[in-house]
């Protein structure tokens, strides 16, 4: 069965799909754009201008400097007591006496000598706002900044004259003055008082239950005297100078942050991946995704896009473009070297040939109807 066989109408609608298709081969489905298109973006006189650079070991130390400070809390340490008293606190204050008592206990008469010393505990005091604490007979008296020690040094003080050998013993029973504060992601978040043993940013991790989301994913911030500082619970380690002697009034929050990156193109894969880890390279970012799909992908074109920061201070981040050619070997090397970061893209370009061989398919399913005719009429 020949062109000049079919119907004309049938002819003439082949022929101007068949030109159609020809013509128009760039506008064939596909999965973005191929090496060649991506490289032309890096063009000066293109819309967005970004700087192509070929991933090799002498690019690694550019790809992987840090485009902002390192995490770190360091900065933040400061001395500091823990043992000072302060507006909010729940003191419990114990008078002992010999001889006459001044502070009789149930049963016993105000300045009628005791054959013992006998010991009185007067009901919770609470440190009011201005730091200051009412005891009888004593009268008012600034609590505030004193130790438990130093107060009750200075309640015998102003008891002398009205009571013989007083013995007086401060205890804080509750500590709202000396206390840190931990939010978010913990199982138990709230206030919890600081101990004269001074505990540690991890302990008071602990203490209120542990983290709720993996490590990986927790970013921790303390907020001290108005100034904050982050860093990456995984990388909080015990004793060292990031885990931070904790001060009254730290305020800690754990904090979620997934960090991803993107796959787009030829691969078999193409989604938002969580790194699930605190350093990715590219290697694992690729293998995650499925790496480069042999159907259809190029494998010297598989690039990462990056909004990298400028070189000159202050700045704003210019698009940079990393290509990886996996073709040669040592690339495989540069690739477990290449760190990712949060929101970097990856693109497994389109290999050329794909455009023609859709288009061979596309004109076999044209003509796979006038096959079936021609068979079916024989």
């Amino acid at each position: 069965m020949t062109l000049s066989s079919l119907p004309r109408a049938s002819a003439r609608a082949f022929l101007v799909a068949l030109a159609l298709l020809v013509g128009g081969c760039a506008t064939l489905p596909s999965s973005g754009p191929t090496g060649a298109q991506v490289v032309a973006i890096s063009r000066p006189d293109a819309r967005l201008p970004a700087r192509l650079v070929d991933l090799d070991a002498d690019a690694l130390p550019e790809a992987n400097a840090a485009s902002t400070p390192p995490e770190t809390l360091a900065g933040l340490a400061a001395d500091g007591v823990t043992d000072r008293i302060g507006p909010g606190d729940v003191l419990q204050v114990s008078i002992f006496e010999i001889g006459t008592a001044l502070f009789a206990g149930p049963g016993a008469t105000a300045t009628v000598a005791q054959p013992a010393a006998a010991g009185t505990n007067l009901p919770p005091i609470t440190v009011a706002t201005d730091g200051t604490i009412q005891i009888p007979y004593v009268g008012r008296i600034s609590a505030a900044g004193e130790t438990a020690q130093s107060l009750a040094a200075g309640i015998e003080a102003r008891l002398i004259g009205y009571s013989q050998h007083a013995q007086v013993s401060v205890a804080i029973r509750e500590n709202i003055a000396n206390a840190v504060f931990v939010l978010g992601g913990v199982k138990m978040p709230g206030r919890i008082p600081l101990s004269l043993a001074r505990e540690h940013l991890l302990d008071a991790v602990a203490l209120a239950g542990g983290a709720v989301f993996p490590a990986q994913d927790t970013t921790v911030r303390i907020t001290r005297a108005g100034r904050s500082a982050e860093i990456g619970l995984d990388a909080l380690l015990a004793g060292s100078p990031d885990d931070l002697l904790l001060l009254p009034g730290d305020r800690i929050e754990l904090l979620r942050q997934l960090r991803s990156f993107t796959v787009f193109g030829a691969s078999d894969k193409v989604s938002e991946i969580p790194f699930e880890a605190r350093r990715l390279s590219l290697a694992q970012a690729v293998a995650r995704a499925g790496g480069p799909s042999d159907r259809q992908a190029d494998p010297t074109a598989i690039f990462v896009f990056r909004w990298a920061a400028a070189h000159a201070s202050g700045a704003a981040p210019v698009p940079v473009i990393y290509r990886l050619n996996m073709l040669r070997p040592e690339s495989y090397f540069v690739s477990q070297r290449f760190a990712m970061r949060d929101g970097d893209v990856i693109y497994i370009a389109n290999a050329r040939s794909n455009q023609a061989s859709k288009l061979v398919q596309i004109i076999n399913q044209l003509f796979s109807p006038f096959y079936g005719v021609r068979e079916l009429t024989r």
